[in-house]
């Protein structure tokens, strides 16, 4: 476990220690899921893809013909976010 302390700045803004960017390969861009929990503040990075379609490539098992599949993996990895956070 690693014990790091950040200063918050001029409108919240706080900088993620160099040693923990690294570590979750989080860079100027990237996206953070943040979470109120338990009187805590979680920061989750967000696992992001240069072609999304081929990263959820056979996680959806579908009975029957998808008219819209995008909607579908949203929904699907919005549901597992929330399973994995809950």
């Amino acid at each position: 476990m690693i014990n790091l302390s950040v200063e918050i700045g001029k409108y919240g803004r706080i900088v993620l220690p160099k040693e923990l960017r690294d570590k979750y390969s989080v860079k100027e861009g990237s996206r953070l899921i943040i979470r109120d929990y338990k009187g805590q503040i979680i920061l989750v990075p967000v696992t992001t893809y240069e072609k999304p379609t081929e990263a959820l490539y056979d996680s959806v098992k579908a009975e029957f013909p998808i008219e819209e599949p995008k909607e579908l993996a949203r929904t699907h990895i919005r549901k597992k976010l929330i399973e994995e956070l809950g």
